[in-house]
């Protein structure tokens, strides 16, 4: 009994602690994230720490936007190492990636990303492992991704961001061009709509497993014919395989990526036309656009030309134009009337990354600078 009320009163103890305004328990005090540590950790001056997370405050609050496949030379020769903060529209299924070239291996480089549905406080920082950073994306829409690296870095960086299919191709030896009929595609006289994709074959080409996991249920039923259907390991999405000439495995078999599962065919409601895989994919939330999840797509190469120039630049030309992105089809954030100096953060090319002293951040052509 007395047991029983100590712990009662130590619970409103705690509870009354977080809420006075003057004795608030930090937010973080259970965090374990990296970045998080990292801070905890640093012996260095605390005006050096201070700045270093006002960079990445800045970063977070940035609005500017790159595209799938973009590559970026980082200005990081200052003690602050700045950070880079990025819009990119991603789809459920992409596996995005993080990749660096850096000629200082034992500096940590940070990377956040924060989904649609995610308050600032849900970020969690993690530490790019061998030049590589990748992560599933879980949810549509623009995505924030923040690159920082740790205090005195000392070095520009070289960054490529860019996604991949988080699942293996579901027909041996064939890709995009195979894919004919989309998701979303009407059906049955508009009665109904495509969810999946066809994937157009011979008779007899093998169809494999997208990931590892096991066999949940095979038959031969219904509009799908001869059928199989996969449950991932890792996410534990449902992967369905329809109109098969051939099933080569059996309910509560595991399979490892890239088994055979069965052989392309036209059974079901495709019985008498051109031979295909019908592929689908089954979240929690319902039947969700496959596509994404096996699209193939190339890899951007790194920057190779020098761009030590650019980052001499120390004004941006008087009527100069910042822009949300690295184009000229990007919006245009603000107009700079007089000579302005500038600190140069990223390249892209001909576009650079800039930040004006009062704080404006976007992307300029490079001929728009001087030193």
């Amino acid at each position: 009994m007395f047991r029983s009320k100590s712990i009662i009163l130590i619970l409103i103890t705690l509870s009354f602690i977080i809420s006075c305004d003057g004795l608030k328990i930090p937010k973080n005090v259970f965090e374990t994230s990296e970045r998080v540590k990292y801070e905890r950790s640093f012996s260095g001056a605390d005006s050096l720490l201070t700045q270093w997370k006002a960079g990445f405050s800045s970063a977070s609050a940035s609005q500017l936007k790159i595209k799938d496949g973009t590559s970026l030379l980082m200005n990081s020769d200052q003690l602050k190492s700045d950070a880079v903060g990025y819009l990119i529209d991603l789809k459920k299924g992409d596996l995005l990636v993080v990749e660096t070239e850096s000629t200082l291996p034992d500096k940590k480089i940070f990377v956040d990303l924060l989904d649609p549905t995610s308050g600032s406080e849900m970020m969690k920082s993690q530490i790019i492992e061998d030049n590589l950073f990748s992560k599933p994306v879980e949810t549509d829409g623009l995505h924030k991704i923040i690159v920082q690296p740790e205090i005195g870095y000392g070095s520009q960086l070289k960054i490529k961001i860019y996604t991949q299919p988080s699942l293996k191709f579901p027909v041996a030896g064939k890709g995009n061009k195979n894919v004919q009929s989309f998701w979303g595609a009407s059906r049955d006289g508009g009665g109904r709509s495509h969810e999946g994709v066809d994937i157009f074959a011979s008779k007899g080409t093998p169809v494999v497993a997208v990931a590892d996991g096991y066999i949940t249920r095979t038959g031969n039923q219904g509009l799908g014919g001869k059928q199989v259907w996969l449950r991932d390991d890792e996410v534990g999405n449902s992967h369905y395989y329809a109109h098969l000439d051939s099933i080569l495995t059996e309910d509560g078999r595991k399979v490892k990526t890239g088994d055979t599962l069965g052989w392309v065919g036209n059974t079901g409601n495709a019985a008498g036309g051109a031979t295909h895989l019908h592929f689908g994919i089954y979240s929690t939330g319902g039947a969700v656009d496959p596509y994404p999840f096996i699209r193939e797509r190339s890899v951007p190469k790194f920057v190779t030309e020098n761009n030590s120039e650019k980052f001499s630049g120390k004004y941006l030309k008087a009527g100069s134009s910042l822009r949300s992105g690295a184009g000229s089809d990007y919006e245009i954030f603000s107009t700079v009337k007089p000579r302005t100096q500038i600190t140069v953060i990223a390249s892209h090319g001909i576009w650079l990354h800039i930040k004006t002293l009062d704080g404006r951040e976007g992307f300029v052509k490079s001929n728009q600078i001087e030193k």
